[in-house]
């Protein structure tokens, strides 16, 4: 087969949730041994950057010089072109035929796209509503519109849980048939950091000084600063204990000023720390340094920091929302969401830093858990819904 792939997020400098999805599922689809069977034409951004491995003799790499309408546009054009099989023989010989399938690990379907394309796209939740371009009123209209379109058009359908498959079922009266949930992985460390947790290592680290934090003395967030994140409660929970430091790891989202007035409005300014964007190895060192990991999120399609956590060793506390019970089991303390949540979120941390047995006990189901989501797994079961 002729497998085209949306790769306009899979190779761009910073990446956030669905662009890491992208990446990894790349790579790991690549290294399958069923792979060679088939060609991959990888459309990719004009800035994108390229790493080694897609250097591949059934790889060819198309990148679209569009600004605007990426998508709509310039991905909608290529899927009318015709392609090189490495088996046509004569070098010269410059086309034989059009993309068989079109895979997008990221919502969005391009309309005008050759008809009879066979087309998969991964759906990573409906949560549209709680992106910063959801204000703008084009953006608005758009995001919803591209995301049921999909759901409708698609030819097969990958959803990363089964809280979005249900979502699909349930609010876009998608037919079950042509979902298949396929977990995202979890990386086991950052390159060059394994081997490096303990304290000392990790005190003499540039983290640490930059941001005067002590080995197991913190509790660790990570994601985009947003509502949705539901970081106001974390910062009222975190105001009611003792543990010295909460550190909120990630950019700083839309409609963040409230969460940014938090620790002032609960006193603990000189408490709470955030850091805004941080680099992989960073982001690995104050994993390895947290004595604790909260997930307070209103909802999430998936949840990868929490398996990020607890592959670190580190314990996990998470709320209910979406699909967080799902990826955390029985390996994490669960907080309902509700009325009092953060006072039940209070009491969770208490226990969390308080029973060591307990918390121990946590780190090592935590591992074990993690372990059971990896990109291997994913990519292979990816190919099969590809090729199938």
């Amino acid at each position: 087969m002729i497998i085209g792939i949306d790769c306009s997020r899979a190779f761009s400098e910073h990446k956030t949730g669905t662009e890491n999805y992208s990446y990894h599922l790349v790579k790991h689809l690549l290294r399958v041994p069923d792979s060679q069977q088939h060609k991959f034409v990888l459309f990719t951004r004009p800035n994108a950057i390229m790493p080694d491995w897609l250097i591949q003799k059934n790889v060819e790499i198309h990148p679209i010089h569009f600004r605007y309408l990426w998508t709509q546009v310039g991905l909608a054009a290529q899927t009318w072109k015709k392609f090189t099989l490495p088996e046509c023989g004569s070098p010269s010989l410059r086309e034989c035929r059009g993309l068989d399938l079109l895979w997008v690990p990221a919502h969005t379907l391009p309309v005008l796209r050759r008809p009879g394309l066979k087309t998969v796209v991964t759906i990573h939740g409906l949560e549209y509503q709680w992106l910063k371009e959801y204000k703008n009123w084009l953006q608005k209209w758009y995001l919803p519109l591209s995301t049921m379109y999909a759901a409708k058009n698609a030819t097969k359908l990958i959803a990363v849980s089964k809280f979005t498959k249900k979502q699909l079922e349930n609010e876009l009266h998608t037919n079950s048939k042509k979902i298949k949930v396929v977990y995202e992985g979890v990386a086991t460390h950052t390159p060059g950091v394994k081997g490096s947790h303990t304290p000392g290592v990790l005190k003499s680290g540039s983290v640490w000084g930059k941001y005067g934090l002590l080995y197991k003395k913190y509790v660790l967030f990570v994601g985009t600063v947003q509502p949705r994140k539901n970081l106001v409660a974390l910062v009222e929970a975190f105001s009611q204990t003792k543990i010295p430091k909460l550190v909120i790891a990630g950019s700083i989202g839309w409609m963040a000023e409230e969460i940014l007035g938090a620790p002032l409005k609960w006193g603990v300014q000189d408490r709470v720390m955030f850091t805004g964007r941080v680099s992989d190895l960073e982001l690995e060192l104050l994993y390895q340094g947290a004595g604790l990991y909260v997930q307070p999120s209103i909802t999430e399609g998936f949840g990868l920091p929490i398996l990020e956590a607890m592959m670190t060793g580190v314990p996990v506390i998470s709320s209910d929302g979406g699909a967080l019970p799902e990826v955390v089991g029985k390996a994490g303390l669960i907080v309902g969401l509700g009325n009092e949540f953060e006072q039940r979120l209070t009491k969770a941390m208490k226990l969390m830093t308080s029973d060591k047995k307990f918390q121990n006990k946590l780190i090592s189901m935590g591992y074990e858990r993690a372990k059971e989501f990896n990109w291997d797994r994913a990519a292979k079961e990816t190919l099969e819904i590809l090729v199938g």
